[in-house]
């Protein structure tokens, strides 16, 4: 699943290897760096992307549903933690603030 969203190829950058990760941040630069309306590709592309991030998000959803509680049986009989899965709303909770501060913060006027 990893190898869907991000690129994973030694090298990092320098290999131009790109999954939807890369995508998203290229689609999310053009549209953030003009003033004007997103183009109907962008827009276009916008609705591919997300439809690629759904499978993604189905598959590692039927991965977890189905592997996962063998995992955890055997954790449990090593007396090991079990894997739990974070649902989006405990992540967003979790990692509210993190990232770039508001443009309050970030931004300062030059008179």
């Amino acid at each position: 699943i990893r190898a869907k969203i991000v690129a994973t190829r030694e090298g990092g950058m320098i290999t131009g290897e790109e999954r939807l990760r890369e995508y998203l941040g290229g689609l999310y630069g053009d549209v953030n760096g003009y003033d004007g309306r997103p183009t109907a590709s962008q827009a276009a592309r916008a609705e591919a992307l997300a439809r690629e991030l759904e499978d993604v998000i189905r598959e590692f959803n039927q991965l977890t549903a189905q592997r996962l509680p063998a995992v955890n049986r055997g954790l449990a009989a090593k007396h090991l933690e079990p894997v739990r899965v974070v649902s989006e709303a405990d992540w967003q909770t979790r990692n509210a603030g993190e990232g770039a501060p508001p443009p309050a913060q970030s931004e300062r006027r030059i008179d």
